[in-house]
Protein backbone atom coordinates (compact mmCIF):
# COMPACT_ATOMS: atom_id res chain seq x y z
CA UNK A 1 0.00 0.00 0.00
CA UNK A 2 3.03 2.32 0.22
CA UNK A 3 6.41 3.08 -1.32
CA UNK A 4 9.23 4.47 0.85
CA UNK A 5 12.34 6.22 -0.46
CA UNK A 6 14.79 7.47 2.17
CA UNK A 7 18.38 8.41 2.89
CA UNK A 8 20.13 8.69 6.21
CA UNK A 9 23.33 8.83 8.22
CA UNK A 10 24.48 7.51 11.54
CA UNK A 11 27.30 6.91 13.97
CA UNK A 12 28.17 4.10 16.33
CA UNK A 13 31.03 3.18 18.61
CA UNK A 14 34.00 2.03 16.58
CA UNK A 15 36.18 -0.84 17.65
CA UNK A 16 39.70 0.41 18.33
CA UNK A 17 42.09 -1.97 16.66
CA UNK A 18 45.67 -2.84 17.41
CA UNK A 19 48.72 -2.92 15.21
CA UNK A 20 48.43 -6.73 15.13
CA UNK A 21 44.82 -6.49 13.89
CA UNK A 22 45.83 -4.40 10.91
CA UNK A 23 48.81 -6.61 10.14
CA UNK A 24 46.22 -9.39 9.65
CA UNK A 25 44.02 -7.14 7.49
CA UNK A 26 46.98 -5.82 5.47
CA UNK A 27 49.73 -8.48 5.53
CA UNK A 28 51.54 -6.94 2.55
CA UNK A 29 51.69 -3.42 3.97
CA UNK A 30 55.09 -1.77 3.63
CA UNK A 31 54.11 0.79 6.29
CA UNK A 32 53.37 -1.88 8.90
CA UNK A 33 56.66 -3.57 8.02
CA UNK A 34 58.48 -0.50 9.39
CA UNK A 35 59.60 -0.17 12.99
CA UNK A 36 56.65 1.65 14.61
CA UNK A 37 57.43 0.62 18.17
CA UNK A 38 58.04 4.24 19.25
CA UNK A 39 54.57 5.36 18.21
CA UNK A 40 52.08 5.44 21.06
CA UNK A 41 48.54 4.24 20.20
CA UNK A 42 45.56 6.43 21.11
CA UNK A 43 42.54 5.03 22.93
CA UNK A 44 40.37 7.71 21.33
CA UNK A 45 40.36 9.46 17.98
CA UNK A 46 40.40 13.10 16.99
CA UNK A 47 38.57 13.15 13.69
CA UNK A 48 36.39 11.14 11.38
CA UNK A 49 36.28 8.70 9.72
CA UNK A 50 38.73 7.48 12.37
CA UNK A 51 37.29 7.05 15.83
CA UNK A 52 33.66 6.35 15.14
CA UNK A 53 31.79 4.18 12.70
CA UNK A 54 30.18 6.76 10.44
CA UNK A 55 27.60 5.48 7.98
CA UNK A 56 25.38 6.72 5.18
CA UNK A 57 22.45 4.83 3.72
CA UNK A 58 19.88 4.82 0.92
CA UNK A 59 16.71 2.73 1.08
CA UNK A 60 13.89 1.63 -1.22
CA UNK A 61 11.08 -0.13 0.65
CA UNK A 62 7.46 -1.21 0.27
CA UNK A 63 4.79 -0.69 2.91
CA UNK A 64 2.62 -3.80 3.33
CA UNK A 65 -0.63 -3.89 5.27
CA UNK A 66 -1.26 -6.71 7.73
CA UNK A 67 -4.94 -7.72 7.87
CA UNK A 68 -4.62 -9.06 11.41
CA UNK A 69 -3.01 -5.81 12.65
CA UNK A 70 -4.77 -3.09 10.61
CA UNK A 71 -3.11 -0.15 12.37
CA UNK A 72 0.39 -1.36 11.53
CA UNK A 73 2.54 -1.35 8.39
CA UNK A 74 5.27 -3.82 7.51
CA UNK A 75 8.08 -1.88 5.81
CA UNK A 76 10.33 -4.17 3.75
CA UNK A 77 13.04 -3.46 1.19
CA UNK A 78 16.70 -3.01 0.32
CA UNK A 79 19.19 -0.65 1.97
CA UNK A 80 22.65 0.28 0.74
CA UNK A 81 25.08 1.29 3.52
CA UNK A 82 28.54 2.80 3.50
CA UNK A 83 30.38 2.25 6.79
CA UNK A 84 33.59 4.10 7.63
CA UNK A 85 35.61 3.34 10.74
CA UNK A 86 34.29 -0.13 11.56
CA UNK A 87 37.77 -0.75 12.99
CA UNK A 88 40.22 2.10 13.55
CA UNK A 89 43.64 2.74 15.03
CA UNK A 90 45.77 5.84 15.43
CA UNK A 91 49.10 6.60 17.05
CA UNK A 92 51.91 9.14 17.06
CA UNK A 93 55.38 9.94 18.32
CA UNK A 94 56.93 13.39 18.82
CA UNK A 95 60.51 14.21 19.78
CA UNK A 96 61.48 17.82 20.55
CA UNK A 97 64.93 19.38 20.94
CA UNK A 98 66.62 22.82 20.90
CA UNK A 99 67.57 23.74 17.33
CA UNK A 100 69.45 27.05 17.58
CA UNK A 101 69.80 30.27 19.59
CA UNK A 102 69.76 33.70 17.98
CA UNK A 103 71.30 36.64 19.87
CA UNK A 104 70.60 40.27 18.98
CA UNK A 105 73.81 42.25 18.35
CA UNK A 106 72.15 45.46 19.59
CA UNK A 107 70.22 44.39 22.70
CA UNK A 108 71.73 41.02 23.51
CA UNK A 109 68.25 39.46 23.63
CA UNK A 110 68.24 35.76 22.91
CA UNK A 111 65.62 33.97 20.83
CA UNK A 112 65.42 30.20 21.08
CA UNK A 113 64.45 28.11 18.07
CA UNK A 114 63.11 24.62 18.77
CA UNK A 115 62.64 21.69 16.43
CA UNK A 116 60.39 18.66 16.67
CA UNK A 117 60.22 15.39 14.77
CA UNK A 118 56.78 13.83 14.31
CA UNK A 119 55.54 10.44 13.16
CA UNK A 120 51.89 9.34 13.08
CA UNK A 121 49.64 6.70 11.57
CA UNK A 122 45.91 6.31 10.92
CA UNK A 123 44.36 2.97 10.00
CA UNK A 124 40.76 2.28 9.06
CA UNK A 125 38.63 -0.68 7.94
CA UNK A 126 35.47 0.26 5.99
CA UNK A 127 32.74 -1.53 4.04
CA UNK A 128 30.07 -1.03 1.39
CA UNK A 129 27.02 -3.19 2.12
CA UNK A 130 23.67 -4.31 0.73
CA UNK A 131 21.10 -5.25 3.36
CA UNK A 132 17.58 -6.62 3.56
CA UNK A 133 15.78 -4.15 5.82
CA UNK A 134 12.40 -4.66 7.50
CA UNK A 135 10.39 -2.95 10.22
CA UNK A 136 6.96 -3.14 11.86
CA UNK A 137 5.59 0.41 12.09
CA UNK A 138 2.76 1.58 14.37
CA UNK A 139 1.21 5.01 13.71
CA UNK A 140 -0.45 7.48 16.04
CA UNK A 141 -3.05 9.85 14.52
CA UNK A 142 -2.73 8.34 11.00
CA UNK A 143 -5.79 10.27 9.83
CA UNK A 144 -4.18 13.63 10.71
CA UNK A 145 -1.81 15.66 8.54
CA UNK A 146 0.85 15.31 11.24
CA UNK A 147 1.37 11.85 12.70
CA UNK A 148 3.86 9.99 14.88
CA UNK A 149 5.17 6.48 14.48
CA UNK A 150 7.39 3.97 16.20
CA UNK A 151 8.02 0.23 16.04
CA UNK A 152 10.94 -2.14 15.74
CA UNK A 153 13.14 -3.16 12.85
CA UNK A 154 16.13 -5.18 11.73
CA UNK A 155 18.53 -5.27 8.80
CA UNK A 156 20.93 -7.98 7.68
CA UNK A 157 23.34 -8.17 4.77
CA UNK A 158 26.79 -8.66 3.30
CA UNK A 159 29.48 -6.31 2.13
CA UNK A 160 30.51 -6.29 -1.50
CA UNK A 161 33.54 -4.08 -0.87
CA UNK A 162 35.66 -4.21 2.29
CA UNK A 163 38.77 -2.05 2.40
CA UNK A 164 41.66 -1.36 4.76
CA UNK A 165 43.34 2.04 4.44
CA UNK A 166 46.63 2.92 6.14
CA UNK A 167 48.08 6.44 6.30
CA UNK A 168 51.55 7.26 7.63
CA UNK A 169 52.96 10.75 8.13
CA UNK A 170 56.52 11.72 8.97
CA UNK A 171 57.75 15.27 9.30
CA UNK A 172 59.52 17.93 11.31
CA UNK A 173 58.79 21.47 12.41
CA UNK A 174 60.88 24.44 13.47
CA UNK A 175 59.37 27.11 15.73
CA UNK A 176 60.80 30.47 16.64
CA UNK A 177 60.04 34.17 16.79
CA UNK A 178 58.72 34.27 13.23
CA UNK A 179 56.27 31.42 13.69
CA UNK A 180 56.45 27.75 12.84
CA UNK A 181 57.50 25.93 9.68
CA UNK A 182 56.43 22.37 8.79
CA UNK A 183 58.11 19.85 6.54
CA UNK A 184 56.60 16.42 6.02
CA UNK A 185 55.54 13.62 3.75
CA UNK A 186 52.52 11.30 3.82
CA UNK A 187 52.31 7.72 2.55
CA UNK A 188 49.00 5.94 1.96
CA UNK A 189 48.10 2.32 1.21
CA UNK A 190 44.80 0.60 0.42
CA UNK A 191 44.01 -3.13 0.56
CA UNK A 192 40.96 -5.14 -0.43
CA UNK A 193 39.57 -7.52 2.20
CA UNK A 194 37.16 -10.45 2.23
CA UNK A 195 33.43 -9.74 2.21
CA UNK A 196 31.90 -9.48 5.68
CA UNK A 197 28.54 -9.97 7.39
CA UNK A 198 26.62 -7.28 9.28
CA UNK A 199 23.27 -6.85 11.02
CA UNK A 200 21.37 -4.32 13.14
CA UNK A 201 18.38 -4.18 15.45
CA UNK A 202 16.77 -0.76 15.78
CA UNK A 203 13.76 1.13 17.14
CA UNK A 204 12.45 3.91 14.85
CA UNK A 205 10.85 7.07 16.25
CA UNK A 206 9.42 9.30 13.54
CA UNK A 207 7.28 12.29 12.56
CA UNK A 208 5.23 12.20 9.35
CA UNK A 209 3.81 15.20 7.43
CA UNK A 210 1.21 14.92 4.64
CA UNK A 211 1.97 17.29 1.75
CA UNK A 212 -1.64 17.51 0.61
CA UNK A 213 -4.72 18.44 2.61
CA UNK A 214 -7.21 19.45 -0.10
CA UNK A 215 -5.63 18.78 -3.49
CA UNK A 216 -5.96 15.15 -4.52
CA UNK A 217 -2.63 15.12 -6.38
CA UNK A 218 -0.57 15.86 -3.22
CA UNK A 219 -2.55 13.81 -0.72
CA UNK A 220 -0.65 10.49 -1.28
CA UNK A 221 2.73 12.15 -0.60
CA UNK A 222 4.18 12.30 2.90
CA UNK A 223 7.56 13.48 4.19
CA UNK A 224 8.92 11.83 7.32
CA UNK A 225 11.99 11.89 9.49
CA UNK A 226 13.19 9.23 11.93
CA UNK A 227 15.81 8.62 14.58
CA UNK A 228 16.86 5.03 15.24
CA UNK A 229 18.78 3.83 18.31
CA UNK A 230 20.42 0.59 17.28
CA UNK A 231 22.45 -2.45 18.29
CA UNK A 232 24.91 -3.38 15.54
CA UNK A 233 26.89 -6.49 14.67
CA UNK A 234 29.94 -6.47 12.39
CA UNK A 235 31.72 -9.66 11.42
CA UNK A 236 35.20 -9.17 9.93
CA UNK A 237 36.21 -12.47 8.37
CA UNK A 238 39.91 -12.04 9.11
CA UNK A 239 39.39 -11.04 12.77
CA UNK A 240 35.98 -12.02 14.16
CA UNK A 241 32.76 -10.40 15.36
CA UNK A 242 32.18 -7.17 17.26
CA UNK A 243 29.08 -5.41 18.67
CA UNK A 244 28.36 -1.71 19.05
CA UNK A 245 25.52 0.65 19.90
CA UNK A 246 24.66 3.59 17.69
CA UNK A 247 22.23 6.23 16.56
CA UNK A 248 21.08 7.00 13.02
CA UNK A 249 18.60 9.31 11.38
CA UNK A 250 16.70 9.22 8.09
CA UNK A 251 14.69 11.55 5.91
CA UNK A 252 12.19 9.92 3.58
CA UNK A 253 9.29 10.21 1.18
CA UNK A 254 6.26 7.95 1.75
CA UNK A 255 3.84 7.50 -1.14
CA UNK A 256 0.45 5.94 -0.41
CA UNK A 257 -0.87 3.82 -3.28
Amino acid sequence: SEIHISSGSGASNASIGSMDDFKVLAPNSSILAMDLSQLKPYNYMFFNPFGSNMSSSYSLQLGLQCAKIPKSTIRLGITHMSNYGVLSAQGSYTESAPYDTLTSSQTGQQIFIDSSFNRSYNMDYSTQQLRLDGAMIFRMFPEKRWSLHTGFGASIGMSYRSTTQIHYWEGSSISGANGESYFGEETSESFKNKNSFAASLYVPFGIDFGLGKKRAFWMPFHLYTEIRPSLNLHSIQELGTSFSTGMSSALGLRIKL
